[in-house]
């Protein structure tokens, strides 16, 4: 895979892809490869705050190998096995790395024999998270919203000293 790739992944999808890594964990190949990279090099968002122009899990989308337009596909969670023809699945080669990737953005994809394919996506038709955002602002909201990203902060508080009249020093000064 591309060095220069930056992943954008919803919390679901880092969590799909934490699974497939506990199960692939002692293996090795261009698979597992792939997979832990992506995993390493990818910066998780929360489903209001992912870009509506990333693959995520459950979008529609059109990309190109190699230059060839493939798609439109839908990007599942579903093993390999029997999918209907328009959906592509995270757990094969292409689905795994074309998860994360924006608009424009592309990678590299080791084939069977040591080419590459060069995968492209050219175009999201649609983005579950996009589309739930959407249909909120639709409903029209009366109450104010805070655009900002919604971030956890894990840096500890910090603690309020008391300051006491007291010059006991209690059972510590023993």
């Amino acid at each position: 895979m591309s060095r220069e790739a930056f992943y954008q992944l919803t919390a679901e999808d880092a969590n799909v892809l934490m699974c497939m890594l506990e199960r692939h964990r002692a293996r090795r190949g261009p698979f597992a490869a792939v997979l832990r990279e992506k995993f390493n090099r990818s910066r998780v968002f929360s489903r209001e705050d992912i870009p509506a122009n990333v693959v995520t899990i459950d979008t529609e989308f059109i990309y190109t190998v190699n230059g060839v337009r493939a798609g439109p596909h839908v990007l599942v969670h579903k093993p390999t096995g029997e999918l209907p023809r328009l959906a592509l699945s995270v757990c094969s080669m292409r689905g795994l790395a074309l998860l994360g990737l924006a608009i424009g953005e592309k990678t590299e994809i080791p084939r069977n024999n040591s080419e590459f394919e060069v995968l492209t996506v050219e175009s999201v038709l649609f983005q579950p998270e996009a589309e739930t955002r959407l249909g909120e602002k639709g409903r029209g909201a009366a109450e104010l919203s805070d655009e900002s990203p919604q971030v956890v902060d894990f840096r500890p508080r910090p603690r309020k000293v008391v300051i006491s009249d007291d010059d006991d020093p209690g059972p510590s000064a023993a």
